[in-house]
Protein backbone atom coordinates (compact mmCIF):
# COMPACT_ATOMS: atom_id res chain seq x y z
CA UNK A 1 0.00 0.00 0.00
CA UNK A 2 1.52 3.30 -1.08
CA UNK A 3 1.71 5.83 1.75
CA UNK A 4 0.06 9.45 1.22
CA UNK A 5 1.92 12.27 1.12
CA UNK A 6 1.65 13.51 4.45
CA UNK A 7 2.46 9.94 5.91
CA UNK A 8 6.37 10.03 7.20
CA UNK A 9 6.84 6.80 5.31
CA UNK A 10 6.90 8.35 2.09
CA UNK A 11 9.28 10.92 2.66
CA UNK A 12 11.68 8.06 3.63
CA UNK A 13 11.09 5.92 0.63
CA UNK A 14 11.46 9.11 -1.77
CA UNK A 15 14.58 9.86 0.32
CA UNK A 16 15.56 5.78 0.18
CA UNK A 17 15.03 6.29 -3.64
CA UNK A 18 16.96 9.81 -4.39
CA UNK A 19 19.76 9.06 -1.98
CA UNK A 20 19.75 5.61 -0.95
CA UNK A 21 23.45 6.10 0.95
CA UNK A 22 22.68 8.99 2.69
CA UNK A 23 22.61 9.32 6.44
CA UNK A 24 18.85 8.76 8.79
CA UNK A 25 20.36 7.93 12.14
CA UNK A 26 23.57 8.46 13.29
CA UNK A 27 23.56 6.55 16.54
CA UNK A 28 26.29 6.02 19.04
CA UNK A 29 27.48 2.81 17.48
CA UNK A 30 26.40 2.64 14.47
CA UNK A 31 24.66 4.75 10.99
CA UNK A 32 21.63 3.49 9.19
CA UNK A 33 21.23 5.31 5.91
CA UNK A 34 17.60 6.09 4.61
CA UNK A 35 17.51 2.69 2.20
CA UNK A 36 18.89 0.47 5.37
CA UNK A 37 16.31 2.12 7.14
CA UNK A 38 13.52 1.25 5.07
CA UNK A 39 14.77 -1.86 4.26
CA UNK A 40 14.92 -2.95 7.88
CA UNK A 41 11.15 -2.05 8.57
CA UNK A 42 10.32 -4.53 6.44
CA UNK A 43 12.23 -7.34 7.88
CA UNK A 44 11.48 -6.07 11.86
CA UNK A 45 7.55 -6.28 10.71
CA UNK A 46 8.03 -10.02 10.10
CA UNK A 47 9.68 -10.39 13.11
CA UNK A 48 7.03 -8.75 15.53
CA UNK A 49 4.52 -9.97 13.46
CA UNK A 50 5.76 -13.71 14.52
CA UNK A 51 6.30 -12.30 17.89
CA UNK A 52 2.70 -12.07 18.02
CA UNK A 53 2.04 -7.88 17.57
CA UNK A 54 -1.29 -7.39 17.00
CA UNK A 55 -1.72 -4.39 14.01
CA UNK A 56 -5.63 -3.67 14.87
CA UNK A 57 -4.91 -3.09 18.06
CA UNK A 58 -1.99 -0.11 19.95
CA UNK A 59 0.34 -1.42 20.94
CA UNK A 60 2.82 0.59 23.60
CA UNK A 61 7.15 0.83 23.91
CA UNK A 62 8.77 0.91 27.15
CA UNK A 63 12.04 0.80 26.50
CA UNK A 64 15.76 2.57 28.27
CA UNK A 65 17.12 2.46 24.35
CA UNK A 66 16.47 5.64 22.49
CA UNK A 67 17.50 4.10 19.32
CA UNK A 68 15.05 1.14 19.79
CA UNK A 69 12.23 3.56 20.59
CA UNK A 70 13.36 5.10 17.43
CA UNK A 71 12.90 1.55 15.40
CA UNK A 72 9.77 1.07 16.81
CA UNK A 73 8.11 4.76 16.24
CA UNK A 74 9.16 3.89 12.59
CA UNK A 75 7.82 0.18 12.72
CA UNK A 76 4.22 1.55 13.98
CA UNK A 77 4.08 4.11 10.85
CA UNK A 78 5.72 1.30 8.29
CA UNK A 79 2.38 -1.20 9.84
CA UNK A 80 -0.29 1.35 10.24
CA UNK A 81 0.03 0.48 14.46
CA UNK A 82 -1.28 3.29 16.94
CA UNK A 83 1.62 3.44 19.32
CA UNK A 84 1.80 5.18 23.04
CA UNK A 85 5.57 5.83 23.89
CA UNK A 86 5.82 5.37 28.08
CA UNK A 87 8.99 6.30 29.99
CA UNK A 88 10.23 3.74 32.08
CA UNK A 89 10.21 5.51 35.05
CA UNK A 90 6.98 6.56 34.46
CA UNK A 91 5.11 5.28 37.72
CA UNK A 92 1.47 5.69 36.14
CA UNK A 93 2.26 3.69 32.90
CA UNK A 94 -0.62 1.05 33.58
CA UNK A 95 -3.35 4.22 33.92
CA UNK A 96 -1.71 6.02 30.17
CA UNK A 97 -1.80 2.09 28.44
CA UNK A 98 -5.37 2.10 29.74
CA UNK A 99 -6.55 5.32 28.72
CA UNK A 100 -4.92 3.87 24.84
CA UNK A 101 -6.39 0.75 24.79
CA UNK A 102 -3.49 -0.66 25.04
CA UNK A 103 -3.09 -4.51 25.76
CA UNK A 104 0.13 -5.38 24.04
CA UNK A 105 3.76 -3.83 24.83
CA UNK A 106 7.12 -4.25 23.33
CA UNK A 107 9.56 -3.88 26.32
CA UNK A 108 13.37 -4.27 27.32
CA UNK A 109 13.20 -7.98 28.95
CA UNK A 110 13.93 -6.57 32.26
CA UNK A 111 11.28 -3.27 32.88
CA UNK A 112 8.46 -4.86 34.61
CA UNK A 113 4.90 -4.39 32.81
CA UNK A 114 1.05 -3.44 34.31
CA UNK A 115 -0.88 -6.42 34.70
CA UNK A 116 -2.74 -7.65 32.00
CA UNK A 117 -0.21 -6.40 29.08
CA UNK A 118 0.82 -9.07 26.76
CA UNK A 119 4.86 -7.96 26.55
CA UNK A 120 6.59 -8.34 22.46
CA UNK A 121 10.52 -8.60 23.09
CA UNK A 122 11.88 -4.79 22.11
CA UNK A 123 15.59 -6.66 21.17
CA UNK A 124 14.62 -7.38 17.29
CA UNK A 125 14.57 -4.23 16.88
CA UNK A 126 18.82 -4.14 18.01
CA UNK A 127 19.48 -5.68 14.30
CA UNK A 128 19.46 -6.06 11.00
CA UNK A 129 16.50 -8.08 9.51
CA UNK A 130 17.18 -9.81 6.64
CA UNK A 131 15.06 -12.75 4.96
CA UNK A 132 11.83 -12.10 4.00
CA UNK A 133 10.16 -8.50 4.16
CA UNK A 134 6.19 -7.49 4.60
CA UNK A 135 5.03 -4.93 2.49
CA UNK A 136 4.03 -1.48 4.13
CA UNK A 137 0.50 -1.06 5.57
CA UNK A 138 0.35 2.73 6.14
CA UNK A 139 -2.57 3.84 8.39
CA UNK A 140 -4.89 6.86 7.00
CA UNK A 141 -3.28 10.16 7.64
CA UNK A 142 -6.39 11.73 9.81
CA UNK A 143 -6.10 8.63 12.28
CA UNK A 144 -4.46 8.57 15.52
CA UNK A 145 -0.98 7.31 14.62
CA UNK A 146 1.18 8.59 17.63
CA UNK A 147 -0.26 8.54 21.21
CA UNK A 148 2.04 10.63 23.31
CA UNK A 149 1.76 11.53 26.80
CA UNK A 150 1.77 15.41 27.95
CA UNK A 151 5.21 16.37 29.47
CA UNK A 152 2.97 18.38 32.14
CA UNK A 153 3.84 19.13 35.80
CA UNK A 154 1.04 17.99 37.86
CA UNK A 155 -1.87 15.36 37.83
CA UNK A 156 -2.54 12.36 36.13
CA UNK A 157 -0.83 11.89 32.73
CA UNK A 158 -2.64 12.27 29.76
CA UNK A 159 -1.68 10.94 26.28
CA UNK A 160 -2.08 12.98 23.17
CA UNK A 161 -3.54 11.50 20.34
CA UNK A 162 -1.18 12.73 17.01
CA UNK A 163 -1.99 11.68 13.21
CA UNK A 164 0.22 11.72 10.32
CA UNK A 165 -1.68 14.33 9.10
CA UNK A 166 -0.50 16.75 12.26
CA UNK A 167 3.14 15.30 12.11
CA UNK A 168 3.49 16.29 8.82
CA UNK A 169 1.68 19.81 9.20
CA UNK A 170 4.19 20.30 12.36
CA UNK A 171 7.09 18.95 10.38
CA UNK A 172 6.87 21.28 6.94
CA UNK A 173 6.00 24.45 9.34
CA UNK A 174 8.99 23.88 11.76
CA UNK A 175 11.58 23.03 9.09
CA UNK A 176 10.36 26.13 7.01
CA UNK A 177 11.00 28.73 10.14
CA UNK A 178 14.64 27.17 10.74
CA UNK A 179 15.39 26.65 7.54
CA UNK A 180 16.00 22.54 7.94
CA UNK A 181 17.99 21.00 5.06
CA UNK A 182 18.75 17.64 3.57
CA UNK A 183 22.46 17.89 4.56
CA UNK A 184 21.66 18.80 7.91
CA UNK A 185 22.06 17.06 10.84
CA UNK A 186 20.13 17.83 14.33
CA UNK A 187 20.99 16.62 17.37
CA UNK A 188 18.03 14.46 19.39
CA UNK A 189 19.35 14.53 23.25
CA UNK A 190 16.02 15.03 24.21
CA UNK A 191 13.79 12.30 25.09
CA UNK A 192 11.93 10.22 22.23
CA UNK A 193 8.78 9.22 24.61
CA UNK A 194 7.97 12.96 24.58
CA UNK A 195 6.99 14.80 21.57
CA UNK A 196 9.84 17.27 21.14
CA UNK A 197 12.40 14.52 20.74
CA UNK A 198 9.59 12.40 17.99
CA UNK A 199 9.19 15.50 16.00
CA UNK A 200 13.20 15.76 15.72
CA UNK A 201 12.86 12.53 13.52
CA UNK A 202 9.98 13.78 11.63
CA UNK A 203 11.29 17.19 10.78
CA UNK A 204 14.56 15.44 9.75
CA UNK A 205 12.40 12.90 7.40
CA UNK A 206 10.40 15.77 5.73
CA UNK A 207 13.68 17.51 5.53
CA UNK A 208 15.99 14.45 3.99
CA UNK A 209 18.17 15.38 6.58
CA UNK A 210 19.86 13.10 9.17
CA UNK A 211 19.55 12.77 13.40
CA UNK A 212 21.95 12.51 15.42
CA UNK A 213 20.75 10.10 18.31
CA UNK A 214 22.09 10.60 21.55
CA UNK A 215 20.95 7.91 24.35
CA UNK A 216 20.83 11.10 27.41
CA UNK A 217 22.88 14.19 27.87
CA UNK A 218 25.87 14.88 28.64
CA UNK A 219 27.35 17.98 28.16
CA UNK A 220 30.58 16.40 26.90
CA UNK A 221 29.00 14.25 24.61
CA UNK A 222 27.34 17.01 23.02
CA UNK A 223 30.34 18.75 22.23
CA UNK A 224 31.64 16.26 21.00
CA UNK A 225 28.69 15.15 18.76
CA UNK A 226 28.74 18.92 17.35
CA UNK A 227 32.43 18.45 16.15
CA UNK A 228 32.51 14.95 14.91
CA UNK A 229 29.16 14.75 13.58
CA UNK A 230 28.96 18.25 12.06
CA UNK A 231 25.82 18.80 13.53
CA UNK A 232 23.99 22.03 12.50
CA UNK A 233 20.58 21.64 14.94
CA UNK A 234 20.14 20.82 18.16
CA UNK A 235 16.86 21.18 20.77
CA UNK A 236 17.19 22.01 24.11
CA UNK A 237 15.58 22.80 27.24
CA UNK A 238 17.03 25.64 29.42
CA UNK A 239 18.10 23.98 32.29
CA UNK A 240 20.46 21.99 29.20
CA UNK A 241 21.52 25.19 27.63
CA UNK A 242 22.86 26.32 31.09
CA UNK A 243 24.92 23.42 31.38
CA UNK A 244 26.51 23.86 28.02
CA UNK A 245 27.49 27.32 28.75
CA UNK A 246 28.76 26.40 32.20
CA UNK A 247 30.98 23.39 30.24
CA UNK A 248 31.83 26.32 27.54
CA UNK A 249 31.48 23.87 24.56
CA UNK A 250 31.62 25.89 21.66
CA UNK A 251 28.91 26.29 19.67
CA UNK A 252 30.35 27.91 16.73
CA UNK A 253 29.18 25.07 13.77
CA UNK A 254 25.30 25.35 14.71
CA UNK A 255 23.11 26.92 12.58
CA UNK A 256 20.02 26.83 15.39
CA UNK A 257 19.67 25.82 19.01
CA UNK A 258 16.08 25.19 19.77
CA UNK A 259 14.80 26.31 23.25
CA UNK A 260 11.96 24.95 24.32
CA UNK A 261 10.06 23.49 27.38
CA UNK A 262 10.00 26.08 29.52
CA UNK A 263 10.85 29.99 29.65
CA UNK A 264 14.28 31.41 29.29
CA UNK A 265 15.24 33.96 32.14
CA UNK A 266 17.05 37.20 31.37
CA UNK A 267 20.17 36.04 32.89
CA UNK A 268 20.21 32.74 30.27
CA UNK A 269 19.70 34.74 27.29
CA UNK A 270 22.59 36.87 28.11
CA UNK A 271 24.95 34.19 28.45
CA UNK A 272 23.68 32.94 25.92
CA UNK A 273 23.92 35.81 23.31
CA UNK A 274 27.81 36.60 25.42
CA UNK A 275 28.27 32.87 24.78
CA UNK A 276 27.31 33.26 20.85
CA UNK A 277 24.99 30.54 20.97
CA UNK A 278 22.40 30.54 17.82
CA UNK A 279 19.06 30.42 20.16
CA UNK A 280 15.56 30.40 18.67
CA UNK A 281 12.82 30.14 21.42
CA UNK A 282 9.65 28.16 20.74
CA UNK A 283 6.60 28.02 22.32
CA UNK A 284 4.22 24.71 21.61
CA UNK A 285 2.49 22.08 23.79
CA UNK A 286 2.13 18.05 22.68
CA UNK A 287 -1.29 18.95 22.06
CA UNK A 288 -0.20 20.69 19.13
CA UNK A 289 2.35 18.46 18.06
CA UNK A 290 5.28 20.62 18.73
CA UNK A 291 5.70 24.20 17.84
CA UNK A 292 3.40 26.64 17.78
CA UNK A 293 5.90 30.01 17.53
CA UNK A 294 9.40 30.62 17.04
CA UNK A 295 11.41 33.59 18.12
CA UNK A 296 14.87 35.39 18.70
CA UNK A 297 16.43 36.47 21.98
CA UNK A 298 17.92 39.27 20.38
CA UNK A 299 14.38 40.68 21.16
CA UNK A 300 14.05 41.87 24.41
CA UNK A 301 10.18 41.29 24.66
CA UNK A 302 11.23 37.53 24.08
CA UNK A 303 7.71 37.99 21.37
CA UNK A 304 7.58 34.93 18.97
CA UNK A 305 6.45 34.63 15.25
CA UNK A 306 3.28 32.10 14.65
CA UNK A 307 4.62 28.73 12.95
CA UNK A 308 2.74 28.56 9.64
CA UNK A 309 -0.70 27.36 9.35
CA UNK A 310 -1.09 28.10 13.29
CA UNK A 311 -3.85 30.89 14.21
CA UNK A 312 -3.49 31.73 18.02
CA UNK A 313 -6.55 34.43 19.57
CA UNK A 314 -5.82 35.49 23.19
CA UNK A 315 -9.34 34.31 25.11
CA UNK A 316 -10.86 34.82 28.77
CA UNK A 317 -14.23 35.13 30.45
CA UNK A 318 -14.05 38.82 29.44
CA UNK A 319 -14.64 40.12 26.28
CA UNK A 320 -12.24 41.73 25.31
CA UNK A 321 -9.71 40.05 27.47
CA UNK A 322 -8.39 42.36 30.97
CA UNK A 323 -5.18 44.24 29.49
CA UNK A 324 -5.04 42.01 26.60
CA UNK A 325 -3.74 39.20 28.51
CA UNK A 326 -5.61 36.08 28.51
CA UNK A 327 -5.60 32.03 27.82
CA UNK A 328 -3.84 31.24 24.56
CA UNK A 329 -6.22 29.32 21.74
CA UNK A 330 -4.73 27.46 18.94
CA UNK A 331 -6.21 26.97 15.64
CA UNK A 332 -4.58 24.94 12.97
CA UNK A 333 -3.59 21.28 11.10
CA UNK A 334 -1.04 20.71 14.10
CA UNK A 335 -3.94 20.48 16.49
CA UNK A 336 -4.02 16.90 18.09
CA UNK A 337 -7.05 14.63 17.49
CA UNK A 338 -8.42 14.78 21.01
CA UNK A 339 -6.73 13.38 24.17
CA UNK A 340 -7.03 9.53 24.01
CA UNK A 341 -9.34 6.78 24.75
CA UNK A 342 -9.57 3.63 24.44
CA UNK A 343 -11.67 3.64 20.91
CA UNK A 344 -9.18 5.90 19.63
CA UNK A 345 -12.07 8.31 18.80
CA UNK A 346 -11.13 11.66 18.44
CA UNK A 347 -12.72 14.49 19.27
CA UNK A 348 -11.66 15.31 23.39
CA UNK A 349 -10.29 18.32 24.83
CA UNK A 350 -10.43 20.47 21.54
CA UNK A 351 -12.50 23.43 22.00
CA UNK A 352 -13.60 23.35 18.01
CA UNK A 353 -12.52 21.80 15.17
CA UNK A 354 -8.37 21.52 15.23
CA UNK A 355 -8.89 24.38 18.04
CA UNK A 356 -7.41 23.87 21.75
CA UNK A 357 -7.50 26.06 23.52
CA UNK A 358 -4.49 26.01 26.94
CA UNK A 359 -4.26 26.99 30.03
CA UNK A 360 -0.98 29.21 29.24
CA UNK A 361 -1.35 33.25 29.39
CA UNK A 362 -0.69 35.46 26.72
CA UNK A 363 -0.77 38.22 24.94
CA UNK A 364 -0.60 39.27 21.15
CA UNK A 365 1.18 42.19 20.49
CA UNK A 366 -0.15 44.43 17.16
CA UNK A 367 2.06 43.64 14.63
CA UNK A 368 1.09 39.90 15.54
CA UNK A 369 3.23 38.45 18.03
CA UNK A 370 2.78 35.90 20.70
CA UNK A 371 3.76 36.69 24.21
CA UNK A 372 3.86 34.08 26.77
CA UNK A 373 3.21 35.02 30.01
CA UNK A 374 2.89 31.24 31.94
CA UNK A 375 0.39 28.84 32.87
CA UNK A 376 -2.48 30.81 34.24
CA UNK A 377 -3.34 28.17 36.47
CA UNK A 378 0.15 29.08 38.25
CA UNK A 379 -1.05 32.71 39.09
CA UNK A 380 -0.71 34.42 42.69
CA UNK A 381 -2.30 36.96 44.32
CA UNK A 382 0.02 38.88 46.56
CA UNK A 383 -1.76 42.34 48.04
CA UNK A 384 -4.59 42.45 45.39
CA UNK A 385 -2.21 41.80 42.80
CA UNK A 386 -1.63 39.27 40.16
CA UNK A 387 1.62 38.02 40.17
CA UNK A 388 3.19 35.17 37.63
CA UNK A 389 5.89 33.16 39.76
CA UNK A 390 8.06 33.30 35.87
CA UNK A 391 8.24 37.08 36.30
CA UNK A 392 9.68 37.13 39.96
CA UNK A 393 11.99 33.98 38.66
CA UNK A 394 12.99 36.17 35.99
CA UNK A 395 13.81 38.46 38.02
CA UNK A 396 15.70 36.47 40.92
CA UNK A 397 17.83 35.02 38.25
CA UNK A 398 19.75 38.19 38.28
CA UNK A 399 21.16 37.82 41.76
CA UNK A 400 24.72 37.12 41.80
CA UNK A 401 25.23 33.10 43.15
CA UNK A 402 21.59 32.00 42.01
CA UNK A 403 21.71 28.99 39.43
CA UNK A 404 18.16 27.96 39.45
CA UNK A 405 15.09 29.63 41.47
CA UNK A 406 11.91 28.84 41.75
CA UNK A 407 9.10 31.39 43.36
CA UNK A 408 5.86 29.80 45.26
CA UNK A 409 3.37 31.08 47.08
CA UNK A 410 2.86 30.36 51.21
CA UNK A 411 -0.96 31.51 52.45
CA UNK A 412 -0.87 34.66 54.54
CA UNK A 413 -4.02 35.61 56.32
CA UNK A 414 -3.27 39.79 54.97
CA UNK A 415 -1.28 39.51 51.94
CA UNK A 416 -3.34 36.06 49.98
CA UNK A 417 0.02 34.73 49.46
CA UNK A 418 3.41 35.69 50.25
CA UNK A 419 5.85 35.22 47.84
CA UNK A 420 8.92 32.50 48.69
CA UNK A 421 12.13 32.01 46.45
CA UNK A 422 13.55 28.40 46.85
CA UNK A 423 16.79 28.83 45.19
CA UNK A 424 20.28 26.80 44.02
CA UNK A 425 23.39 28.03 44.21
CA UNK A 426 26.40 29.08 46.47
CA UNK A 427 24.87 32.50 48.40
CA UNK A 428 23.39 32.73 51.60
CA UNK A 429 19.75 33.29 52.18
CA UNK A 430 20.71 36.62 53.99
CA UNK A 431 22.78 37.56 51.12
CA UNK A 432 19.94 37.14 48.89
CA UNK A 433 17.20 38.84 51.05
CA UNK A 434 19.34 41.69 51.01
CA UNK A 435 19.79 41.60 47.45
CA UNK A 436 16.32 41.27 46.17
CA UNK A 437 15.60 44.60 48.76
CA UNK A 438 17.71 46.33 47.04
CA UNK A 439 16.69 45.47 43.38
CA UNK A 440 13.23 44.10 43.19
CA UNK A 441 10.07 46.27 43.21
CA UNK A 442 8.23 46.03 46.83
CA UNK A 443 5.48 44.36 45.26
CA UNK A 444 7.02 41.67 43.70
CA UNK A 445 9.62 41.17 46.19
CA UNK A 446 9.67 37.38 48.16
CA UNK A 447 9.74 37.74 51.87
CA UNK A 448 11.43 34.12 52.26
CA UNK A 449 14.15 32.80 50.57
CA UNK A 450 15.59 29.15 51.10
CA UNK A 451 18.26 27.35 49.53
CA UNK A 452 17.99 23.59 48.26
CA UNK A 453 20.14 21.32 46.73
CA UNK A 454 18.11 20.88 43.62
CA UNK A 455 14.42 21.52 42.03
CA UNK A 456 11.84 19.16 41.27
CA UNK A 457 11.88 18.94 37.65
CA UNK A 458 10.42 17.13 34.35
CA UNK A 459 12.57 14.79 31.90
CA UNK A 460 12.50 17.55 29.56
CA UNK A 461 13.13 20.07 32.57
CA UNK A 462 9.88 21.76 33.41
CA UNK A 463 9.52 22.60 36.72
CA UNK A 464 7.13 20.89 39.14
CA UNK A 465 5.54 23.43 40.56
CA UNK A 466 3.03 21.45 42.39
CA UNK A 467 6.06 20.03 44.93
CA UNK A 468 7.38 23.18 45.82
CA UNK A 469 5.69 23.61 48.68
CA UNK A 470 6.83 20.94 50.59
CA UNK A 471 10.35 22.09 50.05
CA UNK A 472 8.84 24.88 52.21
Amino acid sequence: MAAAPEHPLRWLSDRARRAPDSAAVLGPSEILTHAQLLDNLGGWSRLMRAAGLDREKPVAVVTRHRSRLARAIWLALHDGVPLLTVDPSQTQAGSLMRQCGVEQAMADADLALPEGIRRLPARPLDRPAGGARNEATPMDVDKPQLLVPTSGTEGTPRAVMLTCRNIASAAFATNRMLGLQHDDRWLCCLPLTHVAGIMILMRCAAAGAAVCLQESFDPRQVADAMIGQSVSHVSLVPAMLHRLIEADVDPSGLKVAVVGGSGISDRLAKDALASRWPVKIAYGLTETCAHVAVGDLLRSDRSLILQPGSHVEIVDSQDPPAGGMGFIQITGPTVMAGYANPELVPGDGLAGPQTFRTQDLGRMDSDGRLRVIGRGDDMLISGGLNIHPAQVEDLMAACPGISEVAVVGIPDPVWGSRLAALYCGDVDEAEVSTWAAENIASALRPRDFRRVPSLPRTSLGKLRRGELGRLI
